[in-house]
């Protein structure tokens, strides 16, 4: 096997050309399907949530006085309304992620049709990683708090952390597609700082809203462009 010389340039050209074919397919058919189906149940179920427990808040007797047991309810309908809608981008991805080897093999079909046929993620494989994902997330991000005193590191800090999660879960969900998990393990560590680079983007993308929905379709075309990338240079 020849010996391929790194070229940061060249890498940075190769991001922003993954980025550029994305874009370009991110409106195509298949695309749509799964964000309007994804987005369309995310919708449906965070309206039937926020109606039984807006219910069960006024339901409940908080109180004696009729003024306050209004206002207490009002307040906590429209808190739980907020909450919900702030985690509505969460539950499009989860919902998406469950599609998106269908956007893996619309993209293979357009820019690599040479490819054989992949496995495929199963579904086990993909809701174990998505788990995974979300629980080391969380954690992470609760490490984190603290830091939120400090505004400036605490967004620098956030932005990395979460670059690095996106990257490993999107890789992940698309290299298990072909490879196994030593081989994708080994992947990861030998091209990290080029795939936490396309995760820095993803976790920018991931923080603007209504954007943001868009976060899984792109996070995971735009992966596997990187993947497909990378499986070239280890054959050179």
């Amino acid at each position: 096997m020849a010996c391929y010389n790194y070229n940061r340039q060249e890498d940075k050209f190769n991001m922003l050309n993954s980025i550029i074919k994305t874009l370009n397919q991110i409106y195509t058919a298949p695309f749509r399907r799964v964000l309007f189906f994804s987005v369309s149940i995310s919708l449906l179920t965070t309206l039937l949530l926020w109606a039984f427990i807006t219910k069960i808040i006024f339901n409940a007797n908080m109180t004696s006085i009729s003024w306050l047991e209004w206002f207490l309810n009002i307040v906590g309908g429209g808190a739980v309304f907020i909450l919900l809608v702030l985690l509505l981008p969460t539950l499009v991805g989860l919902i998406a992620s469950l599609m998106l080897e269908s956007i893996c093999r619309s993209v293979e079909s357009v820019y690599y049709p040479h490819l054989p046929k992949a496995q495929g993620q199963t579904l086990f494989r993909g809701v174990l990683v998505g788990l995974r994902f979300t629980g080391t997330m969380i954690v992470l991000n609760i490490i984190f708090l603290p830091l939120v005193v400090m505004p400036p590191i605490y967004i620098f800090a956030s932005w990395v952390l979460n670059g690095y999660l996106l990257s490993r879960e999107f890789f992940e969900l698309v290299a298990y597609r072909r490879l196994d998990k030593v081989n994708v393990d080994r992947m990861f560590k030998k091209f990290r700082f080029t795939l936490i680079g396309y995760g820095l983007v993803i976790a920018f993308i991931s923080i603007v809203p209504v954007l943001n929905f868009i976060v899984p379709l792109f996070a995971t075309a735009v992966m596997l462009h990187a993947f497909q990338r990378i499986q070239s240079i280890e054959l050179v």
